[in-house]
């Protein structure tokens, strides 16, 4: 009677476990997200834009806003979560005030292997700080896209990213000051 007792408590218990451990990662773009009523997504798409990525402390956002019917992004949560963390990072580097990245990127894809091939800043201007160009960049090289029809379509697109970094607001002056010092060394590397 005890052994069943137990197994019905563990059966109740171990679920609940592991829905709160998801609590304390990345989001994924599979489930809600508290920003995607986020003036950020609601604007209307540029021409030839497709995904949008909305970074901040507490999640990592994509959510694709044009041509459903011929392109996805194939899930990974893995890459998202290890992403997340790299910007996560920076953002305890550079919280010595409010910033937000952005950036408009043109994807260009292989016609065969539907493999990214290019990436550039649309109409060659890459965010102010060049360490969020090449974070941006690098985090969009890692992405793979599927083909609802089996042909690589759209071959060329936008994708527009947006990274907000709050102020911590326990800094001191002085704290603030020498991290806005190193970030401005940084530029200069």
């Amino acid at each position: 009677m005890k052994r069943i007792a137990w197994f019905i408590l563990l059966s109740f218990v171990v679920p609940f476990l592991g829905s709160s451990c998801q609590l304390f990662e990345s989001r994924d773009t599979t489930g809600p997200s508290a920003l995607e009523g986020d003036p950020f997504f609601q604007t209307k798409p540029a021409e030839d834009e497709v995904f949008r990525i909305l970074i901040t402390e507490e999640e990592y956002v994509v959510k694709q806003v044009a041509a459903e019917d011929y392109i996805y992004l194939k899930p990974s949560p893995v890459a998202r979560r290890e992403n997340h963390k790299l910007f996560r990072e920076y953002d305890e580097k550079w919280d010595f005030m409010n910033f937000t990245h952005q950036g408009l990127l043109r994807v260009k894809l292989n016609p065969q292997t539907g493999m990214i091939e290019n990436v550039d800043y649309e109409g060659g201007k890459p965010p102010r700080a060049w360490q969020a160009s090449i974070m941006f960049r690098d985090d969009l090289m890692r992405y793979e896209f599927g083909f609802k029809a089996g042909i690589v379509q759209p071959r060329e697109f936008k994708v527009r990213y947006e990274w907000r970094i709050k102020k911590d607001p326990n800094l001191t002056p002085e704290e603030a000051r020498k991290k806005a010092m190193e970030f401005l060394q940084d530029q200069k590397s």
